[in-house]
C-alpha cells in the first residue's frame, strides 16, 4: 500500500474509504501491492536478529512474544513485563505499553540503535506523542457520551431497537464500557487490546452505515468479553448482535467480535488473541462465512481453532437465541488432525457438505448465469486455466467475471503484466457503472467512491517478473489481505524474453509457473486464474486443451479450463462464446454466448423475458457448436 505524508496544512485523511482531501485536492489510491512493501522476513530471521541483539522470547501461536526495548520511562511504561509481539510471517511488531508499532524493517532499525546506544529525541517523543493522542481521543469519546448502562430499562430496550440490535439485559453490560451518544444516534464498542486495556471504540450508526474504529485499528483493539474462570478459551463471532446475545446467555468462555466480520482479519489484532490457547470460530453458513473460517484458522493457528459447523441445526447467535450455547460450544469440532485414518473422522465434514450442497458449490456468477449451471460456482481452492485468440477479449472477461466475484465479497488480487493498473481499473469502473463514464463525468466520484470499497487489490508488476517474486508478493497479500481469488494476465508476458533465460526451455519454465500456482492454490485454499495464450492455430478451427501455450501441464493441472471460441473471423454470421473445456468438480461441460455490450465493456447476460421458454437460450447455445 502506498504511505503518503504531508506537511502541516489543512489536510484531512479519512481512513476507511483511503481518500485524502489536501486543500479540496482530492487524491484517490489504489489498493496496490508494492513489491519494495513486501519485507524479506522469515521467522528463522527472525529468531536469529532477536538472539543477535540478546532479546528474550517466547515461541506464540502468531508471534514471537519478547520484553519491549522501546519502551521509555516518557511514556509512563514502568511496567517491567511490557511484551513486544513480532508476527511471525511479516514481522509487523506492536508494543501494548508504548503503543509502538511498525514494519521488520523499522524493528531491525530500532534495534540497531539500540545495540550502539544511539536514541534520538524522535523516538521518545513518537511514543510520547502517540500516548497523548490516544488518551485525547479517548477522553473525547468519554466526554461526549454516556454508559449505555445508565439508561433505564424502558428506555434501553428502545435504544437497542433503533440500532436493529437484539434485547438482553441491562445487566449483561455491567463490565463493559458501551457509550452513547447524547441525541442516541451513534453506539460506541469498548476496544480492547492484550493487556485488558481500552485502545479505541468501534463506533455503530443507528442508520446502519459502515462501522469505524476510532481512533485507529493500529492499537489492537477487539471488542472482548472476558470471563475470569475461563481465560484460555475464546469464541470468534462476526457481528455484534452475535456478541451481545452470547453475552447476554453468559456463556462460560470469552467472547471476541471481529474488526471486519468475515471479510479479512487484520495483523494487528492478531497479538490481542495470542492469550488465548482455544479459538472456537462461530461463523455464518453462507460460502464467504465457511472459507473464511477455514481461513482465518489457519492463519491464528490451526492446532488451536475449533470450528462450529455450519448445519440445519446449528445457526448464528442472533438467528436462534433459544440454542443451547454451552452444548453448541463444548461441541466444536477441532480444525485439525494429524492425520486421518477413518471415515468417522470425516463425518461431520460429509453432513455439513450435503445440508449445505448449494454452498458448497461456491459463490454464485450474478451476471453470468450460464455459468452457474455448468461450473455451480466459484470455489477456493481450484485452479483455473483461461484461453482465447489474441483480441477475442480475454482480459476485458477475466475483468468482468472477476469484478463480479468482488462485488460479492470476494477478496480478490491481480496481476497484470499486460495492461497498466490504471486502465485494468478503468475498465472495471465502467463495467461496475454499466455506461461510458467519459460521457458521464459528473458521475464518477458517485461510482469511483463505491469501486474503492471493493476488496480489490493490484499488484504493481509489469512486463517480465520472476516466478519467485510473484510469488513473494503473491503469498504475502494472501496472508495479509485474506486473498481469495488470484488473477494472472498473462502468463506469457510474466515469463518474458530476458537475455538471461533464453538458453531456458520456455516450456519448462511454463510448468514451473503453474505447478508453483497449483501448489499455491491447494496450501492456501485459495483460488488461481490464469491467463494464458493459445498457440497458433488455424482459424477455422476451434481451440481445445491441447491449444494452450506450453506442455500439457497447464490443462492437467488445472481444475477448470475456460476457451473463447470467436467464429467471428472464419463466417459472417460467426458467433464468439465460452467454453467450459474442463469441469473437475462437476464435470459438466458447456458453452456460453458472449454478446458485447460496448457502452458497459461487459459480456453480462441479458435476462431472458418470461414469454420465451426457458430451454431456448440453451439450443441457441448448442447450435453454436
Amino acid at each position: 500500500m502506498f504511505l503518503f505524508k504531508f506537511a502541516k496544512g489543512n489536510i484531512k485523511f479519512k481512513v476507511e474509504n483511503a481518500v485524502k482531501d489536501v486543500r479540496n485536492i482530492k487524491i484517490r489510491t489504489y489498493n496496490d501491492v508494492r513489491l519494495d512493501s513486501i519485507p524479506e522476513v522469515s521467522p528463522a530471521l527472525i529468531r536469529k536478529t532477536l538472539k543477535a541483539n540478546n532479546i528474550t522470547y517466547e515461541d506464540g501461536y502468531t508471534c514471537f512474544i519478547a520484553q519491549c526495548a522501546f519502551c521509555h520511562k516518557s511514556t509512563n511504561s514502568t511496567k517491567s513485563t511490557s511484551k513486544l509481539y513480532i508476527n511471525k510471517t511479516t514481522g509487523m511488531f506492536m508494543c501494548a505499553s508504548c503503543k509502538r508499532t511498525g514494519q521488520w524493517n523499522d524493528f531491525e532499525l530500532l534495534t540497531s540503535r539500540i545495540s550502539k546506544k544511539k536514541h534520538k529525541p524522535e523516538d521518545v517523543e513518537e511514543e510520547t506523542v502517540n500516548m497523548i493522542k490516544l488518551n485525547e481521543s479517548l477522553s473525547e469519546i468519554r466526554r461526549s457520551t454516556k454508559e449505555l448502562k445508565g439508561v433505564n430499562t424502558p428506555a434501553f430496550e428502545d435504544v437497542l431497537k433503533r440500532f436493529r440490535l437484539p434485547i438482553i439485559t441491562n445487566s449483561a453490560l455491567a463490565n463493559l464500557d458501551v457509550r452513547l451518544t447524547q441525541d442516541e444516534t451513534s453506539m460506541y464498542f469498548p476496544l480492547e487490546n492484550v493487556e485488558n486495556e481500552i485502545v479505541g471504540y468501534r463506533r455503530i450508526h443507528s442508520h446502519g452505515t459502515s462501522d469505524v474504529v476510532i481512533p485507529s485499528l493500529l492499537y489492537g483493539g477487539v471488542l472482548t468479553a472476558r470471563v475470569p474462570k475461563s481465560k484460555e478459551t475464546a469464541v470468534l463471532v462476526p457481528n455484534i448482535s452475535d456478541f451481545l446475545v452470547l453475552l447476554n446467555t453468559k456463556v462460560s468462555v470469552n467472547i471476541v467480535c471481529l474488526p471486519n466480520s468475515v471479510s479479512n482479519l487484520p495483523l494487528y489484532v492478531l497479538p490481542s488473541l495470542e492469550r488465548f490457547r482455544k479459538l472456537v470460530i462461530w461463523f455464518g453458513s453462507d460460502t464467504n462465512s465457511w472459507d473464511a473460517a477455514r481461513h482465518f484458522a489457519k492463519k491464528l493457528g490451526e492446532n488451536r481453532c475449533f470450528l462450529i459447523r455450519p448445519t440445519d441445526r446449528l445457526k448464528l447467535p442472533h438467528l436462534d437465541e433459544a440454542q443451547d450455547f454451552k452444548a453448541v460450544v463444548s461441541n466444536a469440532q477441532p480444525m485439525w488432525h494429524k492425520s486421518i485414518t477413518t471415515f468417522a473422522s470425516l463425518r461431520a465434514d460429509v453432513l455439513s457438505d450435503l445440508q449445505n450442497m448449494d454452498k458448497v458449490q461456491g459463490v454464485k456468477w450474478k451476471r453470468y448465469p450460464t455459468l452457474n449451471k455448468i461450473l455451480k460456482g466459484h470455489r477456493r481452492g481450484e485452479l483455473t486455466v483461461f484461453t482465447g485468440p489474441t483480441g477475442s477479449g480475454k482480459t476485458t472477461f477475466i475483468s468482468d467475471y472477476s469484478l463480479d466475484l468482488a462485488m460479492q465479497s470476494v477478496n480478490t488480487l491481480w496481476g497484470s503484466f499486460e495492461i497498466r493498473n490504471a486502465r485494468l481499473a478503468r475498465t472495471m469502473l465502467q463495467q461496475m457503472a454499466g455506461f461510458p463514464l467519459d460521457e458521464n463525468l459528473q458521475e464518477f466520484d458517485h461510482w469511483a467512491d463505491k469501486f474503492e470499497k471493493l476488496p480489490i487489490y493490484f499488484m504493481t508488476f509489469h512486463g517480465q517478473q520472476s516466478i519467485k517474486v510473484v510469488m513473494e508478493a503473491v503469498e504475502h497479500a494472501t496472508y495479509v489481505y485474506d486473498i481469495a481469488h488470484v488473477i494472472i494476465d498473462n502468463v506469457q508476458f510474466m515469463m518474458g524474453m530476458s537475455e538471461e533465460s533464453k538458453h531456458i526451455d520456455r516450456f519448462w519454465k511454463q510448468d514451473a509457473l503453474i505447478a508453483a500456482f497449483r501448489q499455491f492454490a491447494t496450501r492456501k485454499n485459495c483460488h488461481v486464474t490464469l491467463v494464458i495464450h493459445p498457440r497458433k492455430e488455424r482459424d477455422d478451427e476451434d481451440l481445445t486443451t491441447s491449444s494452450i501455450f506450453g506442455g500439457a501441464k497447464a490443462s492437467q493441472e488445472a481444475d477448470n479450463v475456460l476457451i473463447i471460441q470467436d467464429k467471428r473471423l472464419t463466417s459472417v454470421r460467426g458467433k464468439k462464446y465460452l467454453q467450459v473445456a474442463k469441469n473437475r468438480y462437476s464435470g459438466d461441460l458447456g458453452v456460453m454466448a458472449l454478446d458485447f455490450d460496448k457502452s458497459s465493456l461487459s459480456y453480462q447476460q441479458k435476462k431472458v423475458k418470461e414469454k420465451k421458454c426457458p430451454d431456448v437460450t440453451e439450443e441457441k447455445e448448442e447450435q453454436l457448436l
